[in-house]
């Protein structure tokens, strides 16, 4: 039971806290799950159903490769993204594999996820109203985007990618568990507001993602149902159409009274979409290491190298979790993926054949609490199949947990009562079970061991967005003492430090002086991340504003090279040039081309990391 509270709370926290997507807000929640998988040591010796071995191998084989490339990533503060949200996926699967695998134990589970979904719902329906960046905490921010609902999340799709997976189990859980009517009545309604706040969130990906859902349920249950006869076939039929054809109607008549989300389901095949050249950068990338990819994170690099002139935001993903997998971790992460997903699918085929089927078949009996998650996973998966091939869902520690906790249902269908399990369940294999506490333990170390410098990296970043620049200084500084890996916090110290500077215009002595205080930062930053063109162009306006043109243009000349079509980059460079020009250096002014590359290097020119 406290494993199950922490897991529930670990999750809930993840979606509340913009959806885990800062290291600062999701390694409490990963906290919390290593302490759940640490517990598992009190259930080693508890008869439980087993998993099926080829899902653990399978597993075993793509997240340990996944864990091994990002370890050996280029950028290693990136990389720790990946593989915290790995670990947090892994001790969730692994829970639900070892631990709950009674149905009433997930049943549990998701109903506690459903109700924090209605109040995100709610938080939406508020967004998507007065179409505001309306959060009900408050130092909790989002994207501005309008009126599409997006509860906690930092992004509507996301928050998409939440409701579609819970809304489907409601659905499922509605028809086939073993629950008293008026429990599948307000179940089955959750799951309708659920849908309802899909609709609010505006996602296109999401509309085809949930209506893909549908879908799959509905197949998976007559196929059930054909097996209990022809007459509760047809009964079954006629009702699932008549509910449908409400479901229809409703969402006609709600988006048909909203211009904005008709045009965004009008709308959902866009041929002239940024994704596309967004997924064009990616395929570019993954040629440059088409077997093990270049690394986790990259892409925030690669993204912008290969971009186009219409790509002016920064493309940090690539908007297909397939497309990102196969760019940062190659051709080898794109087979264990498949390996990974073809061995839990057929598990989940083999207990839905068995609990639906053949059951119906042999029983008669149609009502099954583990059958209803079993379709309700296939749907969720289904989901997510389509969703992916638009969206980045898979890149939000949220997400990833929740799909960790659907590929456990799959690992192991379990069984309906405790009283079977006891009777049936073979020895326990403590060796596999060892492997949940162990995660668990790691987990545990690698969240405390960032958690406050995280934070204090987090308190950096919002007094600099504020302009509290001497607070920026302060926490930036505190972060940096206790995590030296971390470009970002090295370029809050230093971007605080050049504000600074440029609030003491009036004393230029002053001035120079935080100037250059802020090189060193700057100067690490880039050590840490060398192609990040954030870093180059920061150090080129340190190096202009203390006359150290050659230098200043040796650092616009770089970021240039890697991001040629970047207007930022352009409008930063030709900055450089006026302030360069009006200085009347008595030099050679720089031309407006790129140098030669294999000119030498300015004398004062720092060394390229």
């Amino acid at each position: 039971m406290l494993a199950a509270c922490l897991v529930v709370l670990a999750l809930a926290g993840l979606q509340v806290l913009i959806g885990g997507t800062r290291l600062a807000y999701s390694l409490p929640m990963y906290a919390l799950l290593g302490v759940a998988g640490l517990l598992a040591l009190f259930s080693l010796r508890r008869s439980k159903p087993a998993p099926e071995r080829i899902c653990l191998w399978a597993s075993a084989v793509f997240f340990g490769y996944i864990l091994v490339r990002a370890w050996f990533s280029p950028v290693p503060y990136l990389a720790r993204v990946d593989i915290f949200s790995v670990l947090g996926g892994l001790v969730v699967y692994l829970a639900v594999a070892f631990i709950f695998t009674s149905a009433p134990w997930r049943m549990a589970i998701l109903l506690v996820l459903v109700v924090v979904a209605l109040v995100q719902v709610g938080i939406g329906a508020i967004q998507f109203r007065n179409g505001d960046n309306f959060m009900l905490i408050s130092f909790l921010q989002r994207f501005d985007y309008g009126r599409r609902a997006s509860g906690f999340y930092g992004c509507p799709n996301h928050f998409a990618g939440l409701v579609e997976v819970l809304g489907i189990f409601c659905f499922s859980v509605a028809c086939w568990s073993r629950w008293p009517v008026w429990a599948k009545l307000l179940t089955g309604y959750a799951g309708l507001i659920c849908f309802a706040g899909l609709a609010l969130t505006g996602s296109r990906g999401g509309y085809l993602s949930g209506a893909a859902s549908l879908l799959a349920v509905v197949v998976l249950t007559l196929v059930a149902l054909r097996r209990a006869g022809w007459t509760i076939f047809w009964r079954a039929a006629l009702g699932g159409g008549v509910f449908a054809l409400l479901l229809l109607g409703a969402l006609f008549f709600g988006f048909k009274k909203s211009d904005y989300l008709s045009g965004r389901a009008q709308n959902v095949v866009d041929t002239q979409n940024v994704r596309l050249d967004l997924w064009k950068a990616a395929l570019a990338q993954w040629k440059l290491q088409p077997v093990f990819g270049t690394g986790s994170g990259t892409y925030l690099y690669y993204g912008r190298h290969f971009r186009t002139e219409r790509v002016q935001l920064d493309p940090v993903q690539v908007h297909n979790d397939y497309l990102h997998l196969l760019a940062e971790y190659g051709a080898l992460g794109g087979a264990a993926f498949l390996f990974f997903l073809g061995a839990h699918l057929g598990s989940g085929w083999q207990a839905y054949q068995k609990l639906g089927p053949r059951r119906l078949a042999l029983s008669g009996r149609p009502l099954s609490n583990n059958l209803a998650l079993n379709i309700g996973a296939f749907g969720a998966v289904t989901a997510y199949l389509v969703h992916s091939v638009f969206d980045f869902n898979l890149h939000i520690p949220a997400n990833v947990c929740l799909l960790a906790f659907v590929f456990g249902i799959f690992a192991n269908p379990g069984r309906d009562r405790e009283k079977e399990t006891a009777q049936n369940a073979p020895p326990p294999i403590y060796f596999e079970r060892l492997a949940l506490p162990l995660l668990g333990l790691l987990l545990l170390a690698g969240a405390l061991r960032y958690t406050r410098a995280e934070y204090y990296a987090e308190c950096a970043r919002v007094a600099l967005r504020d302009e509290r620049h001497l607070a920026a200084m302060r926490w930036a500084q505190l972060a940096v003492a206790r995590d030296d890996q971390n470009p970002e916090t090295f370029f809050y110290l230093g971007e605080s430090r050049v504000r600074r500077a440029e609030a003491l215009f009036k004393n230029p002595a002053a001035a120079a002086s935080f100037y250059e205080a802020a090189l060193g930062p700057f100067g690490r930053a880039l050590a840490l991340a060398p192609n990040d063109e954030t870093f180059l162009i920061a150090l080129g306006r340190v190096y202009d504003a203390l006359g150290r043109f050659p230098e200043a243009e040796w650092m616009f000349w770089r970021a240039r090279a890697w991001d040629p079509r970047s207007r930022v980059t352009r409008a930063s460079y030709a900055a450089h040039l006026a302030l360069w020009s009006r200085a009347d250096s008595g030099g050679k002014h720089p031309h407006n081309e790129l140098p030669d590359k294999n000119a030498p290097l300015p004398e004062t020119a720092p060394v390229e990391p």
